[in-house]
């Protein structure tokens, strides 16, 4: 049987080839990450595509932020000319204009000139969600651990489609082991996070009230002393957390759930590549989301 093994394995190696070939260079495309959600101001990044075997370093950043272009939003009956800011090193087009804050109910578009390139996209910011309660559910294995339950009620109208978000707002009380030796009294997340299956529509619930729970979501480079280890994913008994149930529509719905499922099978042989369900049309690629947003606050005990 080993005779038998070896001789398999001379063969299988006997048969590698190495396989070179070049990928074809491929136009830059204008990418597009937009959003209006009811009472914020509209934030649009616009951004240039890379190779994807590009190096990720301080020169690509500085470079791939599209400047000085043409940003208009129009709200269904007024333009609004979109300025550009910069946020430490991050470029965001948005205006302080509050009748350009977003509103319950309207049609918003997108039209965005750079150099001779256009595009054009656009979103609804649907009425919204009104979660009936929350609580914390502990997690058996550890006492201080647990994620948040929810229960609300599904309009009886078929086609609503939802994203939860959820920040925790209060302050780490001591230090951790470096690079987290300076992180007390800080808050604990910078911005609502979306954890992964955190889009849906209402096909399987349409008209009912139900229960259900949701875990915490990660930052990417971000993240705090606690993304790895037993805390992971999870909240602990003594956290504020600020819950953000957003409305939303069904292309959104469709990108979010393909964006989450492209990012949970990151690495895997099986994964098929693709571009996402964009709903960005012209010289680009990309999502303009609409986000109808109601907010809550449960305190972990």
């Amino acid at each position: 049987m080993k005779k038998l093994y070896y001789l398999f394995l001379i063969f299988i190696l006997s048969c590698t080839k190495p396989i070179k070939f070049t990928l074809p260079e491929t136009e830059q495309t204008l990418i597009l990450e937009a959003i209006v959600e009811s009472g914020l101001p509209p934030r649009v990044v616009l951004t240039n595509s890379q190779g994807y075997f590009d190096p990720i370093d301080s020169n690509l950043l500085n470079e791939v932020f599209v400047h000085d272009a043409e940003v208009i939003l129009n709200d269904g009956s007024q333009d609004f000319l979109l300025q550009e800011f910069n946020f430490n090193g991050i470029y965001i087009y948005s205006s302080l204009d509050l009748s350009a804050f977003g509103q319950f109910g309207k049609n918003y578009s997108l039209t965005i000139n750079s150099n001779d390139k256009t595009i054009f996209a656009n979103a609804k910011i649907p009425q919204p969600l009104f979660i009936d309660s929350l609580w914390f559910e502990k997690y058996e294995a550890y006492d201080s651990l647990g994620l948040i339950g929810a229960k609300f009620t599904d309009p009886d109208t078929l086609g609503n489609c939802y994203r939860w978000f959820a920040q925790r707002i209060n302050t780490y009380k001591y230090n951790y082991p470096p690079p987290f030796d300076n992180v007390k009294g800080t808050v604990k997340d910078s911005r609502p996070l979306a954890p992964i299956g955190s889009s849906t529509d209402d096909k399987l619930f349409n008209g009912l009230t139900f229960d259900f729970i949701f875990a915490r979501g990660e930052d990417g480079n971000f993240e705090g002393p606690d993304y790895d280890g037993v805390e992971r994913g999870f909240f602990k008994t003594g956290d504020t957390v600020l819950v953000k149930s957003t409305t939303t529509t069904y292309p959104i719905y469709l990108y979010v759930r393909a964006m989450e499922n492209a990012a949970a099978s990151n690495g895997s042989i099986f994964a098929s590549s693709g571009n996402l369900p964009y709903n960005v049309h012209g010289d680009g690629l990309g999502i303009f989301y609409g986000y109808g947003v109601s907010y809550d606050t449960l305190i972990c005990e």
